[in-house]
């Protein structure tokens, strides 16, 4: 999640029975972690879900589901594996710290894209 790609290099690289799995995090991913550590929530427009890959096809799959994270280091850990830890400014962390647990959202986007034969 959250790597860029190129469609040329997946079209140069990928055999004719190859497969692609993408995900992307979805709107509500970690939404209860935002909440915590900005100050306000500036939800991003997609313009479209995936890139185009001309003569793929693409499958599409979208999951949510809730966990618990039972202490705050691993709030802590959770937050060190996202791209908002590089974000967020240090009473972000510092409201995140007053939490023992948290029920997050995972909410995600799967794409399989294989060649259109």
């Amino acid at each position: 999640m959250f790597a860029e790609y190129s469609v040329p290099e997946i079209d140069r690289i990928l055999t004719d029975d190859g497969n692609i799995i993408i995900v992307r995090a979805a709107n509500n991913h970690l939404i209860e972690l935002k909440n915590i550590i900005y100050p306000e929530i500036h939800e991003k427009v997609k313009t479209s879900s995936i890139k185009t890959f001309p003569d793929f096809c693409v499958e599409q799959e979208n999951f949510s589901y809730k966990v618990t994270i039972q202490s705050t280091e691993d709030l802590l850990s959770l937050l060190l594996m996202t791209p908002h830890y590089w974000k967020i400014k240090p009473e972000g962390i510092e409201n995140l710290k007053k939490f023992e647990f948290l029920e997050v959202t995972i909410s995600i986007e799967i794409d399989l894209l294989k060649r259109q034969k």
